[in-house]
Order: structure tokens, then C-alpha cells, then sequence
């Protein structure tokens, strides 16, 4: 079952009415229910069994840890529990990094190492519920809070059915009551959640799935392709990565509004962003957070001087790509070539201080704003690439094919609109559906991040409920008239379900 289907459909109904007819302290169960019954569909009982063991070692440890007074013996239970979770997450998605690292070393070298992967199916949101029982544990070690004590609450959090996928990746502290509370169904949540779910819906099937026809046809066959198609390839991959998982992240967000459920925003406007390290506070929020509160600074974050500063940040954006899978082209594409951005503009600071100086250039005038968007944008595509590439070869086939202008076999024989049409398989009706709602979703990012910018709330722009009512409308018969899906179509796959 995914988030995009008529089963999800049915359970989110029942649950609602359900939930709408027990009495508060029962609700839970219903979440309860839907989530095992979710993952159970999604993937079956052995994803369940899964779940339900690391959420039992890390209930229980962290309840041994809270009332253990003895410093050593909780130190030891706690490296236990996280050595528990590491294992089984290495089991599943690590298990063949070290023949992919000998396949880079071979490509980069010249070699020709081969090997043949071992395919494991990981259990579902492994990824997403690990890093939220780890953060868990290490809470309670840390004696932020105590440990929970009732089972069936902590279950819920842990497996719950609107961020197990995809995360966000929630902590408890500050989701867990929320998710557990039983809040009574109102109108407005419903509104809400609606237009959330709506929006959400408009950027998969509307915006990402006609960007993946362009992506996957030109990263099918790049070598055929000149730079001009690998350019346009690699920047609707950068958006198509980005409608896709915010995409799925509204509509999860969305229905856990029905229910009158906050979970955490884990994306700002992230192409906004003017430099790197503002791009990872806007993109994968809960993921930044969580590397930046759990290793950068127990590791000493920028306390102990530029060089530690700078190892401590290294560390964190290769764990941060290793996270999304055990290739290199994760670690380099979302990990280190991230990670020398953020250290080599600031090493180059003065000099960039110098220039605005000696030019008189206003750095905080709008062309010098969106100038540095430009540059922020370009370069985060180009660690995409490597992110979607299925090697390090196929990235550097691509990217050399861009920045030396390459000709392929496929150039603009046609005119250059229809030319570009024609080779990516996309028809004149799908781009021009492409092209409004790209600039749709452009637009209400700008209102978004002006409302963002607003210190003053009162003055910020509101929409009234039956405004969003009319939006919601819009929004979902705009998807079923321009949406891909249906019959022969698969359109249920999210990007960062495979993480």
C-alpha cells in the first residue's frame, strides 16, 4: 500500500470515522490499528516483526537507563541498544558497501571489478524509525526527559503510519503527545488537512511525474544526448527530487491534520537557499537536526577550534550520504561534495569580503540575492546528479557532458522547443501542464517564504477557510484531470521510500 492509492484512501476514512466515534482515550488504538494494518499491506508481517523488536529493545532499554543510577551500567545499556539498531540497519542496507567502495576504486582507477550485490528487502521506514528510536534513547540517556512508560504510546510513535515511510523524522519530546492525545475532529483541521493533502497530490502527480519522463529517459541513455538534454535532465532531477518527497511529506503531514496530529516541517523553500548551509536548513529538516544535535556537536561541533570544526563536519555529511544508502554516489552526492562546499566557502569568506568591499557592490541588493540562489541551485543539481546516477561513471559521464558542452548523437536537429520535446518522450499538452504548474508551485513558494520572512504575524497574508476549501477543490480537480495514474501507470512510488 502507498500513500497514493485507493486503499490508503479507504483506511484513512475508516480510521477517521472511527476515530471520530470512540471516545478520546481509545483513538490511539485506532492509529495503532491503521499503522499495523498499513505496513502490514505495504509490505507484511515480517516489516511489523521488525518494527515491533526495535521499539521493544529501545522501550525497554531506555526504561533501564531512567531508573539505573549507576553511571557505567547505563552507558553500557545504552551503547547495547544503539549497537542493536546499527546492526540491523547494516545488515539490510550496508551489507554491500564494501564491494560498491571496490567498484569506485575500480572506476576511478580503470579497473574492472565486478561483483554481484546481495539483494536484501529492508524493512519498511527502516531508515526513518531507527534514527527516531536512536534519538530516543539518547534523550533518555542524556536525561532530557524520562522514559515512557507505557508501551502502546511509544509503539505508536514509533510506527506510525504518517511518517514511517518518509519520515519527517520526529522526535519524541516534541510529536509523540501530539500523536497520542486524541484530539477531537474539527472542521478546520479538516480544511487544512485537505489542502495540505491536496498540494501534495498536485506536486507528485502533476509536477514529479511528468519531470521523471525528461529525467529517466535522458539519464537512460546520456551518452546519446547533448549537453543542452543533460542540463535539462539533471535540473528537473533537482526538482522532481524535491515535488516527489515534499510532495509525499504534504500529504502525510496533511492527513495527520485530519486527525488534528502535528508532525515536524521538514522543508523551507529550499531552492531559496543562497548558500549551502542554508540549503540544509531548509531541505530534510528532521535529518540536518538530527545529525546536528546527535554527532556534530557531542563531537564538539565548532567549539574546539577551525580544524576540529572542520573533521566534525566532514564526519557528519559522510554519515549524512552514507544514511541515504551504501553507494558512493549517495555519500559523495548528498555527503562530501555537500561537505567541501560548505568548507571551501568558508575558507574563501575573506576573499568574498574583499570583493564586495573593493567593488562596492551591495551583497544584500536583490540581483546579488538571487545571484547567489542561482549559484546555490547549481550547485546542489550537480550533487544530485551523483545521487541519481546509477554510478560514479554515469555521474561523470554527465557532468563532463554539461560543463564541456558535449554533443551526443541526439542534438537539436528540430527546431529547439519541439527538438526538446520530441527526444525526452514528452508531448507539447504535458509540457505546457509542466510549465504552468512549475510556475504555480514557484508562486506559492514566494508567498510562503514571504510569510516566512514576516516578523509580524498579524501582517503576514492569511487565507480564510473557505478560501482553502476553494483551493483544496481546485487543487484536487486539477490532479485528476492533468495527474499521472491510473490503470498501467505507477505513479505510488516515492523517491525516498527506497531510504
Amino acid at each position: 500500500m502507498s500513500y497514493i492509492s485507493y486503499n490508503f484512501i479507504a483506511l484513512v476514512a475508516a480510521g477517521l470515522i472511527l476515530y471520530a466515534l470512540l471516545p478520546k482515550v481509545l483513538r490511539k488504538y485506532v492509529l495503532l490499528l491503521m499503522s499495523a494494518v498499513y505496513i502490514f499491506m505495504a509490505q507484511g508481517a515480517l516489516s511489523i516483526g521488525f518494527l515491533i523488536a526495535g521499539t521493544a529493545v529501545s522501550f525497554g532499554g531506555s526504561l533501564f537507563i531512567s531508573q539505573s543510577e549507576k553511571a557505567h551500567i547505563r552507558s553500557a545499556v545504552f551503547i547495547l541498544v544503539i549497537a542493536f539498531h546499527l546492526a540491523v540497519l547494516f545488515y539490510f542496507k550496508y551489507n554491500n558497501f564494501i564491494g560498491y567502495t571496490e567498484l569506485a576504486v575500480s572506476e576511478l582507477t580503470g579497473g574492472s571489478f565486478e561483483f554481484e550485490p546481495v539483494e536484501r528487502v529492508a524493512p519498511l521506514g527502516i531508515s526513518f524509525y531507527t534514527m527516531m528510536l536512536i534519538a530516543y534513547t539518547a534523550d533518555v540517556y542524556m536525561r532530557k526527559y524520562k522514559a515512557e512508560s507505557s508501551f502502546t504510546k511509544f509503539s505508536l510513535f514509533a510506527g506510525y503510519f504518517g511518517h514511517i515511510v518518509q519520515g519527517p523524522i520526529d522526535s519524541y519530546d516534541e510529536t509523540a503527545e501530539s500523536i497520542t492525545s486524541g484530539h477531537d475532529i474539527r472542521f478546520e483541521n479538516i480544511v487544512n488537512g485537505s489542502l495540505r493533502i491536496a498540494y501534495g497530490l498536485f506536486k507528485k502527480l502533476v509536477i514529479s511525474e511528468r519531470l521523471a519522463v525528461i529525467v529517466n529517459t535522458v539519464f537512460g541513455d546520456y551518452a546519446s544526448f547533448s549537453w543542452s538534454y543533460l542540463a535539462l535532465a539533471a535540473v528537473s532531477f533537482s526538482l522532481q527530487l524535491y515535488t516527489d518527497f515534499s510532495g509525499c511529506i504534504d500529504i502525510v503531514t496533511g492527513v495527520s491534520r485530519l486527525f488534528g496530529i502535528r508532525l515536524s516541517e521538514n522543508f523551507r523553500q529550499p531552492f531559496f537557499s543562497q548558500s549551502i548551509a542554508e540549503f540544509w536548513r531548509r531541505w530534510h529538516i528532521t535529518l540536518g537536526a538530527f545529525f546536528r544535535k546527535y554527532i556534530y556537536i557531542p563531537l564538539g561541533g565548532n567549539r574546539k577550534g577551525k580544524v576540529r570544526k572542520y573533521l566534525n563536519t566532514i564526519a557528519v555529511f559522510a554519515l549524512s550520504g552514507l544514511w541515504h544508502g551504501g553507494k558512493w554516489t549517495f555519500v559523495i552526492g548528498t555527503g562530501l561534495l555537500h561537505c567541501a562546499y560548505m568548507i571551501t566557502g568558508e575558507l574563501l569568506s575573506p576573499v568574498t569580503e574583499l570583493f564586495y568591499k573593493t567593488t562596492g557592490i551591495n551583497r544584500d541588493s536583490s540581483l546579488m540575492k538571487v545571484i547567489r540562489m542561482v549559484r546555490t541551485f547549481i550547485l546542489v543539481t550537480v550533487g544530485f546528479v551523483f545521487f541519481r546516477a546509477d554510478s560514479l561513471t554515469m555521474a561523470g559521464g554527465i557532468l563532463s557532458g554539461i560543463f564541456t558542452a558535449s554533443s551526443g548523437m541526439i542534438e537539436e536537429g528540430y527546431p529547439m522547443a519541439e527538438g526538446f520535446l520530441n527526444a525526452v518522450g514528452m508531448g507539447a499538452f504535458d509540457a505546457l501542464i509542466l510549465v504552468i504548474s512549475l510556475i504555480i508551485l514557484f508562486l506559492v513558494s514566494v508567498r510562503a517564504e514571504r510569510g516566512a520572512l514576516c516578523e509580524n504575524r498579524e501582517s503576514r497574508l492569511e487565507i480564510s477557510l473557505s478560501s482553502k476549501e476553494g483551493i483544496a477543490f481546485v487543487l484536487f480537480l486539477a490532479v485528476i484531470l492533468f495527474g499521472f495514474y491510473g490503470r498501467g501507470y505507477d505513479a505510488s512510488a516515492f523517491i525516498y521510500a527506497s531510504f
